[in-house]
């Protein structure tokens, strides 16, 4: 299988409202990832760098707000970049890893990134990697950067 056809995945952390106190009261009335920044949501600058991403298959966003905060921005942002973004809602704050940990199963389902398989044959540990192999972006959504994803996959492509 060519880097042509292995799959990307983006994983954008946008946090909850129990946390983020240093933005109130800017974030009272609306979640702090969907605050205008530069005349879009904040969760937007990231969503589009990814977008750029070569084989960008699904972009997920993780985090504690209520569903029906972002149900109209992901439909939108969706239709508009013609890549599927979804909002996974934990069921209460894990943090990053936690959230993470919480939808393993489904942010790999596709393509996982090398599932070990552990085989205990004789005595001897073997491992199986999935032959098709992908890469995830993970980023917070409050991070603003010029977002050189596809160089940075491109770097990791090359040195591997």
């Amino acid at each position: 299988m060519g880097i042509s056809d292995e799959k990307v995945v983006a994983v954008i952390m946008v946090g909850g409202p129990t946390k983020g106190t240093r933005f109130r009261p800017l974030s009272l009335n609306i979640p702090k990832p969907l605050f205008p920044l530069a005349g879009q949501p904040m969760v937007h600058h990231p969503i589009s760098a990814c977008k750029r991403i070569p084989n960008l298959a699904q972009i997920y966003l993780v985090g504690f707000y209520e569903e029906r905060e972002f149900a109209m921005y992901v439909s939108s942002i969706s239709t508009e970049l013609r890549v599927p973004v979804r909002y996974l809602r934990e069921d209460k704050p894990h943090g990053s890893a936690g959230g993470l940990y919480n939808f393993r199963d489904l942010i790999m389902e596709d393509n996982p990134v090398y599932i070990p398989t552990y085989f205990l044959h004789r005595g001897i540990s073997f491992i199986e990697k999935n032959t098709q192999a992908s890469h995830i972006f993970l980023l917070n959504c409050d991070v603003c950067c010029s977002f050189p994803l596809p160089e940075m996959l491109g770097n990791l492509l090359h040195n591997v």
